[in-house]
C-alpha cells in the first residue's frame, strides 16, 4: 500500500450467548460461537486476505442444566471493500440462535441479529443497516410474541467529516428522544410498587444505568465525541501529544452510549381454551409490555433487539435477560457488534 493511500480498519464481532448466572447457582457463560474480525485488510497480501477478511462458527446442542439451551447457533464476520461506492468498505457482522428456551419462560424457533455498515471514504459516519434481523415463533411463557421491528431506526446516514448518528437532529436521534418520551410516559404511570418489581430504582438495573432516566444529554454526547476524533487522530498518527489523547482515551472508554430498541412495541396474545362445559376461555399474558420491555412477575426482565450506538459503533442484541426470580442472573442472545474508521490518507 502507499505512503498516503487511505484504507480501512475493520472491526466486528458476535456470538449466541453470553451472560453471568448467580443462582441457583454461579456460572459465568463465555461468549458462545464468537466470532471476531478486526485489522487493516489493506495491510495484507491478496492470499492473507482471502483467509482473514470472513470469520465463522456453527456450534449445536449447547445447555446449562435446565436453564439455557438452543440446538443451533450460527455466526458470520465479514470484511470487505464495496462495489458500490468507489472507495467505501463494508463490514457484516451475523448471530443466529435456533429453537431458543430460557427456563421455559422465553422461546423461539430462531433468533437473528445482523448489521451491516459502509463506511465512505471522508465520512465519519457510515451508512448501518440491519436487514435480515427478525424474531421467529417468539413466545413468553407460550404465549405469542409478535414484536414491531424498526429495521430503519438509524434513518439517513450524517453526512460529513465530523456528522456522528448521535449528533442532535439526525434521523436516529430523533427516533430515539421519540422512543424515549413513550417509554417515560408508560413507565412513569406505574404504580411505586410495580416500579419496585421492575427495579427502576436500582443502580445496578439496566432501565436506570443504561437509559439515563429516558433523557438524552447532547452536551455530554458531544464532549464524548470529541474525545473519540481527538483518539482516532492519534491513532492516525495526526496529532502529537499523547499525554493529552492518552488521558483523553481514558475518559472516553467510560462512556456507555446511547441505548434504544429496533422494537416499536410488542403486542403478546392471549391463548384461547375450552372449558369444561365447552366455553372458550381466554387466559391473558403474564407479562407488562413498554415498548421493546416486557416484564414478568417471578422471571424478571426481557429487553428486545436492544441497540447500544457509540460514535460510529453499532452493538445489538436481541433477547436481552434481567431474572430475578426462578433464577437469578443476566445474558443476551444473538448480539452482533460492527465499528470501523478509515486510516492513513
Amino acid at each position: 500500500m502507499a505512503p498516503n493511500a487511505r484504507s480501512h480498519y475493520f472491526h466486528a464481532e458476535a456470538h449466541a450467548l453470553a451472560g453471568k448466572l448467580k443462582l441457583p447457582f454461579e456460572e459465568q457463560i463465555k461468549k458462545q460461537a464468537f466470532v471476531k474480525l478486526e485489522g487493516n485488510l489493506a495491510e495484507l497480501t491478496v492470499e492473507e486476505r482471502a483467509q482473514q477478511n470472513y470469520f465463522s462458527q456453527h456450534a449445536k446442542n449447547f445447555r446449562l442444566e435446565g436453564i439455557f439451551s438452543y440446538t443451533a447457533a450460527h455466526t458470520q464476520v465479514s470484511g470487505h471493500q464495496s462495489e458500490k461506492h468507489d472507495g467505501a468498505s463494508v463490514t457484516l457482522a451475523t448471530s443466529v440462535v435456533e429453537d431458543l428456551n430460557v427456563l421455559n419462560v422465553v422461546t423461539a424457533d430462531r433468533v437473528v441479529a445482523q448489521i451491516s455498515t459502509t463506511h465512505i471514504p471522508g465520512q465519519y459516519c457510515p451508512h448501518v443497516t440491519f436487514l435480515g434481523t427478525h424474531f421467529e415463533n417468539l413466545r413468553i411463557a407460550r404465549h405469542r410474541a409478535e414484536p414491531y421491528l424498526k429495521l430503519d431506526l438509524a434513518g439517513a446516514r450524517a453526512e460529513g467529516e465530523r456528522a456522528l448518528p448521535v449528533n442532535k437532529g439526525t434521523g436516529l436521534m430523533n427516533a430515539i428522544e421519540a422512543q424515549y418520551q413513550r417509554l417515560k410516559e408508560k413507565i412513569g404511570g406505574l404504580a411505586d410498587t410495580e416500579r419496585e418489581k421492575m427495579r427502576l430504582r436500582d443502580d445496578d438495573a439496566s432501565l436506570a444505568k443504561k437509559y439515563y432516566g429516558f433523557t438524552v444529554d447532547y452536551a455530554d454526547i458531544e464532549r464524548q465525541a470529541e474525545e473519540a476524533r481527538e483518539n482516532d487522530r492519534k491513532r492516525n498518527g495526526e496529532e502529537k501529544n499523547s499525554a493529552v489523547n492518552d488521558a483523553s482515551q481514558k475518559k472516553g472508554s467510560e462512556w456507555g452510549g446511547i441505548t434504544c430498541s429496533l422494537v416499536e412495541h410488542v403486542e403478546i396474545k392471549d391463548i384461547s381454551v375450552k372449558a369444561a362445559d365447552g366455553r372458550s376461555i381466554q387466559i391473558p399474558p403474564p407479562a407488562q409490555t413498554f415498548g421493546h420491555v416486557i416484564h414478568i412477575p417471578d422471571f424478571g426482565n426481557i429487553f428486545l433487539a436492544e441497540l447500544t450506538v457509540k460514535h460510529n459503533s453499532y452493538y445489538l442484541t436481541m433477547i436481552r435477560l434481567e431474572m430475578g426470580c426462578l433464577a437469578a442472573g443476566s445474558s443476551g442472545v444473538a448480539s452482533a457488534h460492527v465499528n470501523g474508521r478509515g486510516v492513513g490518507g
